[in-house]
Parts: structure tokens; C-alpha cells; sequence
């Protein structure tokens, strides 16, 4: 049985991206004009259940609650959509340390966003050593998991340089993943030059098991030497980033390599509480269209990546 029956949507989907995309250039408004029924389902994992302390970074299992399995996520996901609602699994990887990391951590904050932040050595910010070996311990991770009956059928990632490696590191043993890169799913944008990224020609050139066909311009975009995205506006962004995930990719299993910043926003518009997430720490998520038991939004239902 057919949940909506909707008009020509892709364009309206591209034209509310370009909304969102213009408005990072605007001042930060009160209210959200992107449609938005995802919601984080709680009582699976430590990290988002309200009843139970935050755990330490990386927690066993990736934070499956005492007695719960993957068989029993992919029981929900699978029960659910025979109600007609459709659920999903993403699990949100944050890069691993980055060279950006270790000079905020050196200097401080006050003296990064005064001064270090600007300058051109941290642009599009590489691992360090320290962060290769974090994002062989997620690989570590991930292994151990799928091994036990996480399911990951695809990989998102931002196209920013530190996400990109840490993706391939953590990665490695499942080449047969297909792995996408969008814009979205960047940290917060401008200002700091680790936030911007390199050409993607060039990336294309070093990670070619990567797809950009979804990045659409070459150089930045989005980035400026003045302006800091806000708050409001990197929720706009995340809400765009999973709406297009959600809706326009058929895997229901998705890993997701990111941010602080966007992990956070992430966090806020779905309902999960927000807590410091570590460099290479991995946050799932079990998300469920709260609107899908009657009609898919139909400026978000059309066919995108699959």
C-alpha cells in the first residue's frame, strides 16, 4: 500500500536545500522553516535513554542497553514497518583527533577562536597520529559489532579531510560498503580554517573508493573568512542532512562520519540529550518518522542517492 502519492519532489527537496544553504549567510532567526518528523526512540541505548547515566566515551557495545541485542533494534525496525512506520539506524562516528584539536587544546579557547583558528596552517585540519590510531579503535569497534549483528549498509561522510580518513581507517575491513560524501553533514561553517575544506578533485584524486557525485561544487561553497554559522542554522543543516538520508537512501543502516558540531545539532533537533562527544567516539541513533504512519511529508519523499 502506497503512504503518499506526491507531485514532482525532488525539486522542491533542491529548493529547500538551496533555502538552507543561502541562509547561512543570513542572521540567525528564531524558527525553523524545514519540515522536520524524525525523532530519536529511546530504550535501546545508554546515550539517549534519559533513565540512565550518560556513559563514558565509547561504552561497550556502542551503548546497547543491559540485555538488549541488535537482534532486538533490528526486531523493532522490522515490526515497525509492518505498521506502517518507518525507523532507522544511524550511527554517527566523530573524527578522530585532528591537528585543529591539539592547538585548542594547547593554547586554549580564548586564544584559538582570538587568534589561532585564522590561520592557514589548519586548514581542512589532517589526523594526527594519535587520531589514526582513535580511528583504528573505532575500526576495532565497528568489527567487533557487525560481528554480533550490527547491520551497516551504507557510509556518509562529510568531505572534509580528517572525516574522510577517519572514515576509510574505521572502514577498512568493509570495502564493499558503499561510501557517499555530502556537504551536509560538516562541522559548524566559517571562520575557522580547519572548517574548510579542499577542492574535490583533489580528494576524489586520494580517496577513490569514496563517492563525491554528491558534493556539487568543487571548491567550498559555504565557507567565509567572517562569518560563523549559528546554532540555528547548523540545526536547519542537520535536519536537512537527515531528512535527504532518510528519506531519499534505502538503507536502514547507515554510518555516518561527522562532527562535534553536527553530532550535537543532530542531537537537538531529533530529542536526544546533548553531552561532550570525544574525538572517534561513535553515537547511534534509532530514528523514527513520527509522520510516516500517515503521509511522508511530499517535499521529502522523492527518490534521492540510493
Amino acid at each position: 500500500m502506497r503512504l503518499f502519492t506526491p507531485p514532482p519532489p525532488l525539486l522542491l527537496l533542491v529548493l529547500l536545500e538551496l533555502l538552507v544553504a543561502l541562509s547561512l549567510a543570513l542572521p540567525e532567526g528564531d524558527d525553523s522553516d524545514v519540515p522536520f518528523s524524525l525523532r530519536y526512540v529511546p530504550g535501546f541505548f545508554k546515550q539517549g535513554t534519559a533513565s540512565v547515566k550518560v556513559p563514558d566515551s565509547n561504552p561497550e557495545h556502542l551503548g546497547l542497553l543491559d540485555n538488549v541485542t541488535w537482534g532486538d533494534v533490528e526486531a523493532y525496525i522490522n515490526g515497525r514497518a509492518t505498521q506502517g512506520v518507518q525507523v532507522k539506524l544511524f550511527l554517527f562516528l566523530r573524527h578522530g583527533e585532528g591537528i585543529h584539536n591539539v592547538a585548542e587544546a594547547k593554547y586554549g579557547t580564548e586564544e584559538w577562536e582570538r587568534y589561532y583558528r585564522k590561520l592557514a596552517e589548519y586548514t581542512d585540519a589532517k589526523l594526527t597520529a594519535l587520531g589514526v590510531q582513535q580511528a583504528e579503535k573505532a575500526s576495532e569497534r565497528l568489527d567487533t559489532e557487525l560481528k554480533r549483528g550490527l547491520k551497516i549498509e551504507e557510509v556518509v561522510v562529510s568531505p572534509l579531510e580528517r572525516t574522510l580518513h577517519t572514515a576509510m581507517i574505521a572502514y577498512r575491513n568493509h570495502k564493499g560498503i558503499p561510501k557517499h560524501s555530502m556537504e551536509w553533514p560538516r562541522e559548524t561553517i566559517g571562520v575557522c580554517t580547519c572548517d574548510m575544506r579542499g577542492t574535490i578533485s583533489s580528494k576524489a584524486l586520494q580517496y577513490p573508493r569514496i563517492d563525491f557525485s554528491d558534493v556539487w561544487s568543487d571548491a567550498d561553497p559555504w565557507w567565509t573568512p567572517d562569518h560563523r554559522e549559528t546554532d540555528s542554522h547548523i540545526n536547519d543543516r542537520a535536519r536537512v542532512f537527515l531528512n535527504r538520508v532518510f528519506y531519499g537512501h534505502k538503507a536502514s543502516h547507515l554510518g555516518v562520519v561527522t562532527h562535534s558540531g553536527m553530532t550535537h545539532a543532530a542531537m537537538r533537533v531529533i530529542g536526544h540529550r546533548e553531552y561532550n562527544v570525544a574525538t572517534a567516539e561513535i553515537v547511534p541513533f534509532l530514528l523514527e518518522d513520527t509522520n510516516s504512519m500517515h503521509t511522508i511529508p511530499s517535499v521529502l519523499s522523492g527518490k534521492g542517492n540510493n
